[in-house]
């Protein structure tokens, strides 16, 4: 699993949020979104630093991000499993959960499979397949209750959330799941999101 979050523009991320989550997910982490002058925001790294994170997030406050950090499950520990993948220029994703796929090749994680085996392949023939409402309403279907997906589609500065109602709210901040944060941090002030 990992830990996947959406931080709209003008929030910030609480700092303990941020450190709980590279201690319990220390297996890559990276930041997709854009600022609020429309640049597109990509970083990928394979090693987790708190601090570095944390002062990542306080300089782009206005932006508008999505933040993973990986907890490895499928796959090595290399900047070819770290999140964001591209799927086609200007369209990304992040993944948090575990997809039962074919995994041809053990050396990359399940949301590597995901994007080359198939999204990558149906958004090369269909660009605007991958981001329309209802094959997203499909990816969640088959995604189960057991994966939260976030897709960033940079032509258009828009994020798209699959499976939104697993995940919780909490500061602003949307969680897809506080399995791997420390749980004191919460102490009922995070909400599950309405289905």
């Amino acid at each position: 699993m990992c830990v996947l979050i959406h931080k709209p523009a003008g929030i910030a991320v609480p700092e303990p949020i941020i450190r709980s989550a590279a201690l319990h997910n220390a297996d890559g982490w990276g930041v997709m979104g854009h600022t609020a002058n429309g640049d597109t925001v990509l970083e990928r790294h394979v090693d987790v630093d708190a601090t570095r994170t944390i002062d990542f997030l306080r300089a782009h406050t206005d932006s508008e991000l999505a933040i993973h950090l990986r907890r490895r499950t499928h796959g090595d520990v290399n900047a070819c499993n770290a999140h964001p993948f591209e799927i086609e220029p200007g369209l990304y994703l992040m993944h948090n959960g575990s997809f039962t796929l074919p995994i041809r090749d053990p050396a990359y994680s399940d949301t590597w499979h995901l994007v080359h085996d198939i999204l990558r392949p149906l958004g090369r023939r269909h660009r605007d397949l991958i981001t329309d409402p209802t094959f997203l309403q499909l990816i969640s279907a088959v995604a189960g209750p057991d994966n939260r997906l976030i897709l960033f589609d940079a032509r258009r500065s828009k994020f798209h959330v699959v499976n939104r109602q697993i995940g919780v709210d909490h500061a602003g901040l949307w969680i897809g799941s506080l399995k791997w944060l420390d749980a004191g941090l919460f102490d009922g002030s995070a909400v599950a999101c309405a289905a």
